[in-house]
């Protein structure tokens, strides 16, 4: 190696090597997940029917199987819980949506954005959890029913200002916000590994392609796997319709309703650490198909997924560096040009949008300058299956459980 610096060719070779380096971001090379579920699924199968499905190869893939239904039931399950929790028993338990309450909790009591779900004016050293909040209000109301109809009764005017319950509201507002975030984060690098997935079954041919090769040389007889290499290739059109139903659309839906489950979650949560620990958690469940590929995967599955090589769709050649010089480097600053927008964060910052939006007119009202919650119904039952968690169709009451007080006597 010498420098470029000093080779003749350095003006070309620089040209060349930015290229290159773009098409890395925008050429056609696609890869299946070496460590998890959802790519051994796709990759076993074929190597098996590359070497005849011998014995082996028909036990990896039975497994390979095994642990994506396994996934499937702890993913879909995790987020159905999620579900209940926030649609069904925080709702039988009287909690109403978080929204903005308290969201500029600094302004109190003084502004006109200050009345929270109790009907009093936020102070700041009287803010709780949902839990504390109506422990608070249980109390004070047991004590009101206590003295009412006896020799106390004189005590009731008192009881209000002495026994305050306080307010249930958000602790920090842009937490919450960085929260989310860091979780769409997590949502958009999922999207973009499903999608790669997605572009291995459409890009790759429809025929039945062999995804081994061996090296043709004595070595290969007394070490036919160190001799081999394993490549994604051709796919039959069968087995493709049967990953799209089987992997592709299961993933999406799994994706998606983590996504929506996960953020509303979110912006359900008010306190700092329950927020920043949420959004861990959530995250977690994205990546179980990782965590049992790694934990229950046997090892020469991990060892076939290692040594995979990556699909090239449409990789960098003469052409392209010919394309550059006759566009007298016009391409190639068309590239860097592109290759400035940062996309994925766009995306990350866009989903986010869309998905708060979508929680703020599904669940909130604008009063007074914030948003606060909906009027509330209960639940006619605790029942929730996969039906209601599919159509997000709780069957509720008619009359409300909660309704936002307009003033101090609505209590």
């Amino acid at each position: 190696y010498i420098s470029v610096h000093a080779s003749r060719n350095k003006k070309k070779i620089l040209k060349r090597t930015e290229i290159q380096l773009q098409d890395m971001e925008f050429k056609g090379r696609y890869a299946l997940e070496a460590d998890s579920v959802y790519g051994a699924v796709i990759a076993i199968p074929q190597i098996a029917r590359s070497v005849g499905w011998n014995g082996t190869m028909k036990a990896l893939t039975f497994r390979c199987f095994l642990l994506l239904m396994l996934n499937y039931l702890l993913q879909g399950s995790a987020i159905m819980y999620i579900g209940e929790e926030s649609q069904v028993m925080d709702v039988l338990a009287g909690k109403m949506h978080l929204c903005d309450f308290a969201y500029d909790l600094e302004d109190c009591p003084e502004a006109n954005h200050c009345t929270g779900p109790g009907g009093t004016k936020y102070e700041p050293d009287g803010l709780y959890s949902f839990d504390v909040w109506s422990l608070r209000i249980y109390m004070r109301d047991a004590l009101i029913a206590a003295v009412k109809g006896t020799r106390h009764e004189t005590m009731l005017s008192n009881i209000e200002t002495v026994f305050d319950p306080g307010e249930y509201g958000l602790e920090s507002y842009w937490c919450r916000f960085l929260a989310c975030f860091v979780f769409m984060v997590n949502e958009v690098q999922d999207f973009f590994k499903t999608n790669q997935l997605l572009a291995v079954l459409i890009t790759t041919p429809n025929s039945a392609g062999s995804w081994i090769q061996s090296e043709n040389s004595p070595d290969t007889k007394r070490d036919p796997l160190g001799n081999s290499r394993f490549r994604i290739a051709g796919i039959p059109i069968v087995w493709k319709i049967f990953y799209f139903v089987v992997v592709v659309v299961p993933k999406f839906f799994l994706l998606y309703n983590v996504c929506w489950m996960g953020l509303r979650f979110l912006m359900e949560t008010a306190g700092i650490l329950d927020l920043v620990l949420g959004a861990m958690a959530m995250d977690f469940i994205l990546q179980l198909d990782e965590l049992l590929y790694s934990a229950l995967g046997s090892a020469c599955t991990k060892h076939l997924m290692d040594e995979l090589q990556d699909y090239e769709y449409d990789v960098t050649d003469n052409e392209d560096f010919m394309d550059n010089e006759r566009s007298g480097g016009a391409k190639g600053k068309w590239g860097a040009i592109k290759l400035t927008v940062p996309r994925r964060l766009l995306l990350t910052l866009l989903l986010l949008v869309i998905f708060v939006a979508r929680y703020y007119l599904l669940n909130c009202d604008r009063v007074d300058g914030m948003w606060v919650s909906k009027p509330m119904y209960q639940p006619l039952s605790s029942f929730y299956d996969f039906v209601t968690f599919v159509t997000q169709n709780v069957k509720s009451e008619t009359t409300t459980s909660w309704t936002m007080p307009e003033n101090t006597t609505d209590l």
